[in-house]
């Protein structure tokens, strides 16, 4: 048995995909040996793809009656590589109708061909006008559809103005900034994560410029949402991020698919951002963008909900006691979770769902049927179970679930070390906090309080704590209840 990079890349495509390459393979006008047609059977007409290729059996099944020669089968794997590779980029292209359009109109000045070029042009800007498209790729078309007609204008004496040129410069002007503030938020978002050094010195001239004509960019949404993100980013008042939501509902639709979802993520990362400031507003706006991205169909990725928006979206909906309408998208949406994850990710929203409403005995059995291998998941999980403990009073279970809890964060070796010191402090003052509930009738009142504030003004304190704000909320309900 051998590797194969062609078997590999093979793998990665889907069944529809699997049977539009073997077409393609059997295509004369692409492919005229026939050998690699015999392989590619070969190895399509097994029951599963192979993880390994067996040779042997592979070349005996091409060339029934000939010794193995082991570089033979060798080289129609290279070649049925190189078919693959052709098969992805004649796909792009005719996913590319825009950039096709084009390709024929340049051929058409090249053949000197009038008529064709006149029609072509036609039917291009009727494509593009027929598109909601309004991102750079859109303003890039634009620009080289005006260069091929300013060469038409020449090749054929049409007019000598240069209309065309100008406006081409000024397509590829859109173009150009919006690419680069694109850039430069990416690169603010990571530095953001990271702490990677970036020179912004071009860029802040640029964003200048862009402020300054703020009547002639605002009307381009692959310029201005992004020059708003920037700002957003780099200056403090909010007003920035409440422009680009109210933009995003009426303009994410001009954009790609995973575009929009990027626009979308620079706003929740905002939101994150103010949270972690402790400006609670922002709970809501997470809230309420995610419903955006749900009502644009943007939440989706290939008809699926990623599972983490899923849970991010249920725990949102449940601190702002949303619960109507989150119990309408958990049983809704359930079924377009990825199938791997879905039963289990579903099963786990529902207990928080559950636990949210104090309806502990529902989330406890629900958290018993879940199985995640997932580390998140495994550590979310088992923080609820620990909540509910401690929201019934079960002091003992309470004990052994942290004891439990302390051993998995100190055997989970792929958990990066802030976020495992950051659950052992939750555990610590989880402890000391029911202790002291457990037996706070050996305490006088006052001494109760005093207790109390010590572990609220610890806590307050502790730079890495999961959960802080949970522990403070219990806390100060005592201390509120004297």
């Amino acid at each position: 048995m051998s590797q194969s990079k062609f078997i590999q890349y093979l793998a990665f495509l889907s069944p529809a995909d699997r049977a539009a390459f073997r077409a393609f393979v059997h295509s004369p006008y692409f492919n005229k040996h026939k050998n690699t047609r015999k392989l590619l059977d070969f190895i399509l007409g097994q029951k599963q793809l192979p993880q390994a290729l067996d040779k042997e059996r592979a070349f005996e099944f091409v060339f029934p009656q000939r010794a193995y020669e082991e570089q033979l089968i060798s080289n129609l794997l290279s070649y049925l590589l190189k078919l693959l590779r052709h098969f992805h980029s004649t796909q792009r292209q005719q996913q590319d109708s825009a950039g096709l359009q084009l390709s024929l109109l340049e051929h058409a000045l090249l053949y000197q061909n009038e008529n064709l070029f006149t029609l072509g042009s036609k039917k291009f800007q009727q494509q593009l006008a027929q598109s909601p498209r309004q991102d750079s790729q859109h303003h890039f078309l634009q620009h080289k559809h005006r260069r091929l007609l300013d060469k038409y204008d020449i090749q054929f004496g049409k007019r000598d103005d240069g209309e065309h040129l100008e406006q081409a410069l000024q397509d590829f002007q859109i173009f150009s900034i919006g690419e680069n503030l694109k850039i430069a938020c990416q690169m603010l978002a990571r530095k953001q994560v990271t702490g990677q050094a970036y020179h912004f010195s071009f860029l802040t001239i640029m964003v200048g410029f862009v402020d300054s004509q703020k009547t002639h960019f605002a009307q381009y949404p692959s310029v201005w949402n992004y020059f708003i993100i920037y700002k957003m980013m780099t200056d403090s008042s909010p007003s920035y991020y409440f422009e680009l939501k109210e933009r995003l509902s009426r303009e994410a639709k001009l954009f790609s698919h995973q575009e929009g979802r990027d626009l979308y993520t620079h706003a929740l990362n905002y939101c994150i951002g103010q949270l972690n400031l402790g400006v609670n507003a922002f709970r809501k706006e997470s809230f309420e963008l995610y419903q955006q991205m749900l009502d644009n169909k943007l939440l989706f990725v290939e008809d699926q909900i990623p599972q983490w928006d899923y849970t991010n979206i249920v725990a949102l909906g449940c601190e702002l006691q949303e619960y109507e309408w989150v119990g309408r998208f958990i049983e809704e949406q359930k079924n377009a979770l990825p199938s791997a994850y879905a039963l289990n990710t579903y099963t786990y929203n529902l207990a928080a769902f559950h636990y949210s409403q104090q309806q502990y005995r529902q989330a406890s059995e629900l958290l018993n049927k879940v199985e995640f291998q997932d580390l998140y998941y495994q550590l979310i999980t088992r923080l609820l179970l620990l909540k509910i403990y401690f929201e019934q009073g079960e002091w003992k279970a309470l004990d052994y679930s942290i004891d439990n809890f302390r051993i998995f964060l100190l055997r989970t070796k792929k958990m990066e070390e802030k976020r495992r010191k950051s659950g052992r402090n939750l555990l610590r003052f989880t402890k000391q906090l029911s202790h002291m509930l457990e037996k706070r009738t050996t305490f006088s009142k006052k001494e109760f309080q005093h207790k109390l504030q010590v572990l609220k003004d610890k806590i307050a304190a502790c730079q890495l704590l999961l959960n802080r704000s949970w522990l403070l909320q219990h806390i100060e309900k005592e201390l509120a209840s004297g």
